[in-house]
């Protein structure tokens, strides 16, 4: 196979804009299609090694796994090995575990699946998984595994046969995909079905060369034709890199953009184009040369950091790390990817041993890893006191808090409800009468509202707490109706920046509620702010009217920093009792609209109000509000309660329900 110059070119264009996407500069938010690039060249190159040996008789599948084996297994095992020592220092229990579960799945080429059952690629708490990135490995590796199958099963039949069963199997991948983009967004960036089409862009490429080149290259050959196409390859691949972003349904057709154009320049740059001498010159090939390696090390750099730094590392920091993770990628590109590419320096049987040893060795230390809750033993008493405390919390498994003989009322609300019912079902079994439970995760307990930032949730609350209205409104035995939400989230949209480095991270950046008769329109922050305003005052209300007496708690003051992976951090550097606080008055600020909202429904005779703050802000610190305190932690993560925080609020609830 002839060497390329301005495919290497091609692979820098494909891996440095995934780097600065990754590094979190908003200039290249749509840098992720470095990966789709990667797929094409991918495809186009396997393809055409297949090809190529099957027309000489010369094609085994043992010797295709030996080159694959050759050139993903060693720079991987290295980066691995250096995610497990950092892991191990670095990552507290949780985060290890997680660590440890995706280390097992990199290595049955399955990373992909793992991370679409978790929470997808856009998560903010994404920017905590070193390996993340390796999914797009194991749908390679997936093709690796299918497709030389399918072309020696095919192999019988006429090219065009082939040809056209692989353009069947890719518009079918690319149907899918679209349908997917809209309807499973998270199944369709990771898996393989939704984007086989990708490489199957490279493979027909492939073909064209081998059987076609001549006969379609005889009507089009002109040199201002290449150069024109392979120019504008380019720039669909920059269009998409600086135009697209997370909100962008991907991949879909959109997708087509930055394939077509790496299509392009593979098919039309030459060394004989200008376009082709650009990608060849000597700084693209070399980034392309390495490039492999510095997809696999900028993760890890940055994540890493991540987690090391009380807050987001500075943009000069990450400028800092993706220049590393390329420094990195040359000294493992050529002391330990040349030399096992090389046939005379390792063996076919020494490659594959090696393979299976160190698979063995990985696999087994995340499975200890795994099972062990993240190797706990590692962990200094104090840290110890904090994960436990931190691990001990509320599971929504309760259809009645408390008694089941004497339920007197019911509990709606959130996430930040549900954090609380095992405690407070404790409580108010001692007092004798129960609460039926009507939580409903991410979900504001008023009527009217749908969900706009992650789409499936959609009017499905709204569903939810139209009907339990209806069913407390109309049950004479349900008269105390405790209210516990994250009202301030709904209201202000925007997660917590406690302003000292902490902030918070989840599954979006943002979480955006507004009228269902609005849906189909982006309405304005202080316009959704005022819908939501009258909902809660509405609804409460309703409830007054309808005889009900009503429980409402005010905002639990948020962290901004996942307070147990912060204070076990603290707690291994020290090894003494940690206390971690945040700002009393940044929480009167963030949180003042809220109070206004709350305070307006006026005073009632079966409305009474608790505030959650007073029993963590000014109390055991001045002026702050306590997350941890001597190695107690009171929350599970950066804004819910475990059970030793709801201890402190649960009796005022009951009391207030009971009377």
């Amino acid at each position: 196979m002839e060497y390329r110059k301005e495919i290497d070119g091609l692979r820098a264009v494909a891996v440095i804009p995934v780097i600065l996407f990754h590094a979190g500069f908003s200039q290249f938010s749509g840098g992720f299609v470095g990966v789709d690039v990667f797929f094409v060249i991918s495809g186009y190159l396997i393809t055409t090694i297949i090809l190529s040996e099957k027309e000489k008789g010369a094609f085994s599948l043992v010797n295709f796994y030996e080159r694959r084996a050759r050139r993903i297994i060693p720079a991987l095992f290295l980066v691995l090995l250096f995610s497990v020592v950092v892991s191990w220092f670095w990552l507290s229990p949780s985060h290890m575990k997680d660590f440890a579960k995706s280390l097992v799945s990199v290595l049955l080429f399955s990373s992909n699946i793992l991370f679409w059952q978790e929470t997808g690629y856009w998560g903010e708490v994404n920017v905590l998984k070193p390996l993340l990135h390796t999914w797009s490995l194991a749908v390679e590796e997936q093709y690796y595994v299918l497709f030389p199958l399918f072309l020696m099963l095919m192999w019988r039949f006429q090219k065009r046969w082939i040809l056209s069963s692989l353009f069947i199997i890719a518009l079918g991948s690319l149907s899918l995909s679209h349908w997917a983009a809209f309807n499973k967004p998270d199944a369709n960036f990771f898996l393989l079905p939704t984007r086989g089409w990708e490489l199957a862009i490279g493979a027909g490429i492939a073909f064209y060369f081998l059987y076609r080149k001549q006969v379609i290259h005889s009507l089009l050959s002109h040199k201002a034709i290449d150069e024109l196409l392979g120019w504008m390859g380019l720039c669909l691949i920059a269009y998409a890199v600086f135009v697209f972003d997370e909100k962008t349904p991907f991949p879909s057709l959109y997708a087509l953009i930055p394939t077509i154009g790496a299509a392009l320049i593979i098919i039309f740059s030459s060394k004989n184009t200008l376009a082709g001498k650009f990608l060849g010159s000597k700084i693209p090939v070399g980034i392309g040369l390495i490039s492999y390696s510095a997809y696999l090390w900028h993760q890890p750099l940055f994540v890493f950091a991540r987690h090391r730094s009380l807050q987001e590392p500075t943009p000069l920091f990450f400028v800092i790390l993706s220049l590393t993770s390329l420094l990195l990628a040359f000294i493992s590109w050529k002391y330990v990817e040349a030399p096992f590419r090389k046939q005379g320096v390792f063996s076919k049987k020494q490659i594959f041993l090696f393979t299976a040893i160190g698979s063995a060795v990985f696999i087994t230390f995340g499975l200890i890893g795994y099972y062990t809750d993240g190797y706990q033993n590692r962990l200094s008493k104090s840290a110890l006191k904090i994960m436990n405390t931190s691990n001990d919390v509320s599971v929504n498994n309760l259809d009645v808090l408390g008694d089941y003989s004497n339920i007197k009322g019911a509990i709606l609300g959130d996430s930040h409800a549900e954090s609380i019912i095992h405690s407070l079902s404790n409580t108010l079994r001692n007092k004798g009468y129960g609460l039926k439970n009507y939580i409903k995760v991410g979900c504001p307990p008023v009527r009217g509202l749908y969900r706009l930032d992650i789409p499936s949730y959609g009017d499905k609350c709204d569903q939810h707490y139209s009907d339990i209205y209806h069913t407390i409104i109309h049950d004479k035995k349900l008269q105390k109706i405790v209210i516990l939400a994250r009202f301030t989230l709904y209201l202000e949209s925007s997660r917590f920046d406690n302003e000292e480095g902490g902030i918070e991270l989840g599954v979006t950046k943002q979480v955006i509620y507004d009228e269902i008769k609005f849906k189909d329109q982006i309405r304005t922050l202080s316009t959704r702010k005022a819908a939501i305003t009258k909902k809660i005052i509405d609804d409460v209300n309703v409830l007054l009217e309808a005889g009900k007496t009503v429980v409402l708690l005010y905002p639990i003051p948020e962290v901004g920093w996942d307070a147990p992976s912060i204070g076990i951090k603290a707690a291994k550097n020290s090894g003494k009792e940690v206390t971690l606080t945040t700002s009393y008055e940044r929480f009167k600020k963030r949180n003042s609209f809220t109070f206004s909202v709350l305070d307006s429904i006026g005073n009632h005779a079966r409305l009474r109000r608790i505030y959650p703050h007073k029993f963590f802000c000014n109390t055991y610190i001045k002026d702050r509000c306590v997350a941890i305190y001597n190695s107690i932690s009171f929350y599970q993560d950066s804004n819910h309660l475990s059970n030793s925080g709801a201890a402190l609020i649960v009796d005022a609830i009951a009391k207030a329900a009971g009377d």
